[in-house]
This record gives C-alpha cells, sequence and structure tokens, in this order.
C-alpha cells in the first residue's frame, strides 16, 4: 500500500458486532475490545447489534466496562437475518457521524494491536473497502475427539493458506481475488451514504451478503484492499468441528455464491457439466491425500463434497438456510 497523507486526519470509527444467543463469546469479545490499542487521531465507538426478539445481551454490554476508555453501545435489531443487523449497524454509524465502521464476528476476539494496525492500513491506502486475516482460536474443550481435533488442525491450516494468499494480493491494484467479509472488515461510511451500497436483505439467512457487497463494491469501481498484520481469532465451538458441519458451509456457500451467478448470467448453469465432475476428482484426489498430507485436507474434502451438492440444489432453485440456526454459545 502506498502512502495516503490525505487521510492523516482525525477519523471517527464505529467498530460493530452483530450478536444473538451467544453471551459466552460475546463476552470474551467485549474483553477483547477493551485491551485494544486505540489508534491515534481517532474517535472510537464500539456498537452491539442484537439480532433477536427481546434485549438478552443489554445488560452485559451496558455493564461492561472497557479499561482502555473506547465507548460502548448497544441497539437492538428484531428483524431477523444477518444482512438487517449489518445494516442497522450502518445506519448507527452513519448517524453517529462516523468516517469508518469496522465489523467483527461475536465468536471472535481481536489482538491488542488489531485496530491499530486495521487503521493504519487504511490511511496508507487509497482503499475505501479493506479486509484482514481470520486466525483460528486454541481448542475450547480440551475432551475433543481426535476427528474434532482433526478438524481443527484442518479449519487453521486452511486458514493460513487463505490468509498466505490474501498477503501475496494485498500489494497489487485492487486486492484481486480476494472476497473481503466482516469477520474482519472496515470500510467507508460513503459506501453507503454516496455510493447507495447495502447489505443485501434479500439474503436474509443465506450467508454471503457480505460477499456480494464486496463484489457490488468492486463492480463500482471502488478500490478494495487489505491489511496483512490486523489480526482476529475465532473460536470454533464443538458442533462446528464436526464433517458433517463443514461440508453443510460448504454446500450453503456454494449454493448461494451460484444462485447469484446464475441470477446475472443464465448461461453459467451450464459449467456444471464441466465443475462438477471435476470437483468429484479433486474430492477423490483429497481423500486420497488424507495421509500425505496428516489430515490438513480433512476440512477441504467436507467444502469440496459440499460445493458439489450446493451446484446441484441450485440448479433445482433451492436456497441455503445456512444462518437460520446459531452455533456456539
Amino acid at each position: 500500500m502506498t502512502s495516503n497523507p490525505a487521510r492523516n486526519r482525525h477519523l471517527t470509527i464505529v467498530v460493530a458486532t452483530l450478536t444473538r444467543q451467544r453471551p459466552t463469546m460475546l463476552q470474551a469479545l467485549l474483553l477483547s475490545w477493551g485491551r485494544m490499542v486505540l489508534p491515534p487521531d481517532c474517535t472510537l465507538r464500539c456498537l452491539v447489534v442484537e439480532n433477536d426478539s427481546a434485549e438478552n445481551s443489554r445488560q452485559m454490554v451496558e455493564t461492561c466496562r472497557m479499561p482502555n476508555g473506547a465507548a460502548l453501545a448497544y441497539v437492538l435489531e428484531p428483524e431477523l437475518g444477518i444482512p438487517f443487523a449489518r445494516n442497522r449497524a450502518a445506519r448507527e454509524a452513519i448517524a453517529g457521524g462516523a468516517d469508518l465502521l469496522a465489523f467483527v464476528d461475536d465468536d471472535e476476539e481481536v489482538a491488542p494491536d488489531w485496530l491499530d494496525r486495521l487503521v493504519a492500513g487504511y490511511r496508507r491506502s487509497d482503499a475505501v473497502l479493506i479486509g484482514a486475516p481470520l486466525r483460528i482460536g486454541p481448542l475450547t474443550d480440551p475432551a475433543a475427539r481426535w476427528s474434532e481435533r482433526l478438524m481443527h488442525r484442518s479449519l487453521s491450516a486452511r486458514y493460513l493458506r487463505k490468509e498466505a494468499r490474501a498477503a501475496r494480493r494485498a500489494d497489487l491494484p485492487g486486492c484481486p481475488g480476494v472476497t473481503v467479509v466482516t469477520n474482519n472488515w472496515l470500510a467507508e461510511t460513503g459506501l453507503f451514504t454516496e455510493h447507495g451500497l447495502w447489505f443485501d436483505e434479500t439474503m436474509r439467512f443465506t450467508g454471503g451478503s457480505d460477499a456480494k457487497f464486496c463484489a457490488d463494491a468492486r463492480a463500482a469501481g471502488l478500490r478494495v484492499g487489505w491489511v496483512t498484520d490486523a489480526f482476529v481469532h475465532e473460536t470454533v465451538p464443538p458442533e462446528r468441528l464436526s464433517f458433517l458441519y463443514q461440508f453443510r458451509r460448504g454446500r450453503d456457500q456454494s449454493n448461494t455464491h451460484f444462485l447469484r451467478r446464475i441470477a446475472k448470467r443464465p448461461a453459467s448453469r451450464f459449467g456444471v457439466l464441466v465443475s462438477v465432475p471435476l470437483r468429484a476428482v479433486l474430492v477423490m484426489a483429497l481423500i486420497l491425500a488424507l495421509p500425505l498430507t496428516r489430515g490438513r485436507t480433512y476440512v477441504d474434502v467436507a467444502r469440496s463434497a459440499g460445493w458439489i451438492v450446493g451446484r446441484l440444489s441450485a440448479l433445482a432453485g433451492r436456497r441455503s438456510a445456512l444462518y437460520s440456526q446459531v452455533t456456539g454459545n
């Protein structure tokens, strides 16, 4: 990234998370927010958007003390669905006069220097939408089964591969081939107010509205960037460490992505005649490679098999409901 003197000014930032029925994870995130180094020449407000029918987390948020002095606010968004809650966070940030909006997930913890590095990266760049790496946290269950430990190691390896790929492309104009999603996300609020970009509320439970937002930003000619050293760490609960869960996640992500592609180019549906057989061959190769990789490709087997089913289900007109159920606590 090149230096951008125009951004060396006072910035007002909202750091937001969405939450629903995960009090333990939310509390861990709030504690990590309280340990953050505050970027210089910035006004910071942290925001919890509870996406539920009742204010289950209000007391936790309002009694939380932030040792670093950051402000902390709470709002309830009763319209269920991740894009509704993301858009509520954006409206709150805009109403508060924020220049920048950051998102992290409620099952994550941020590194102490996360925001400082993320904002420093923004100030060095000309990007208006910026992503950064997600890493996996330690196992939460010391008595985890061997299959869960295997999946945890495999997920960690997968995240590191994605991080390395993004880092290689970080200095290329527009950061091509990297999708910025809201597990570690920073954007100018002007994307909403000036360019009319919002999270697609028709994707209530499908997942993928953040990936679509990134694609829409690129389609509008807006610069996307990547900061290589602003880390967040995801807590993966035991129910997400099963082969079946990872298969379903791969299926639903594939389904959502392919439905978007078909909507733009209906003829792309015929690509499955080539892509599905090739992916089936890949699944077999990944299975055979498991002993050689010591299980590092375990999650890739699950996701790739799910990818095939997701493509076929999209052809049948079915839609994902990936986020209709909550995992974690």
